[in-house]
């Protein structure tokens, strides 16, 4: 009896310190033990890191996400962190995901400095904690890689996305470049803060510009990317003031 009671406790405590958030990357779950691996061109003081978290329990937490250098360059930091609000830093603030929800408005920026050699590597550390229960936290490992050749690569990005004017009042004007195999299915996307989609506009050409109408935006903070092959190739800020 004794033995059976000890095995029915070990079980309810692996099923109560089982991480009930799940990190999405891309729209997929991702495991602790994978790694996600960026390929990324330098310079770059624009690089955005884009996940989502899943709340898989029936109420509410409140959670912050903080990230770590575990090697690699200092070269390539994460230098502040989005999630409603965007801080300076390598934490976010205070943030809450309703019941059984996905979050999708946390974003990192990741500054990559000039002269960095093909192939230097960056790993960092992103976790989401709890703020009630040490036991529910998840991690995922991100690795940086300086290089210009093969899948993700420049060749496959933008080479160039510029928004002007920044602060805009009613119509921004957004130039971009994109190679000849990455147009088709590629388009602006204006999001806000909180990661919903409030602009599309298709892009028809590699390179040219688009207009987009902000007039009926509300002030604030909004992330302007070219998205090509479904996914985020580059991002800026745009800044709406009426």
């Amino acid at each position: 009896m004794k033995k059976t009671l000890l095995f029915i406790s070990l079980i309810a405590a692996t099923m109560i310190s089982k991480a009930q958030i799940d990190i999405l990357y891309q729209g997929n779950v991702v495991a602790e033990s994978d790694t996600i691996v960026i390929n990324e061109k330098s310079p770059n003081d624009e690089c955005m890191l884009f996940l989502s978290f899943k709340n898989n329990l029936d109420s509410k937490i409140n959670v912050i996400v903080s990230s770590t250098h575990i090697y690699g360059s200092e070269g390539i930091r994460v230098e502040s962190m989005c999630a409603g609000a965007c801080v300076p830093g390598t934490s976010t603030s205070v943030f809450s995901i309703e019941a059984n929800e996905t979050y999708d408005g946390f974003d990192a920026g990741i500054a990559i400095d000039g002269g960095l050699p093909m192939g230097t590597e960056t790993m960092i550390q992103f976790t989401i904690q709890d703020q009630r229960s040490s036991s529910n936290n998840a991690t995922v490992y991100v690795k940086y890689v300086i290089n210009q050749s093969g899948i993700n690569t420049l060749a496959e990005r933008p080479s160039s996305l510029k928004l002007y004017p920044n602060p805009v009042k009613n119509m921004a004007q957004v130039s971009y470049e994109l190679p000849e195999n990455s147009v088709a299915g590629s388009k602006i996307e204006v999001r806000n803060m909180l990661g919903s989609v409030v602009k599309e506009v298709a892009i028809q050409n590699a390179q040219g510009s688009q207009s987009i109408d902000v007039s009926n935006m509300p002030n604030g903070v909004y992330l302007c990317s070219i998205v090509s092959r479904g996914k985020v190739c580059q991002t800026k800020k745009m800044i709406i003031k009426h």
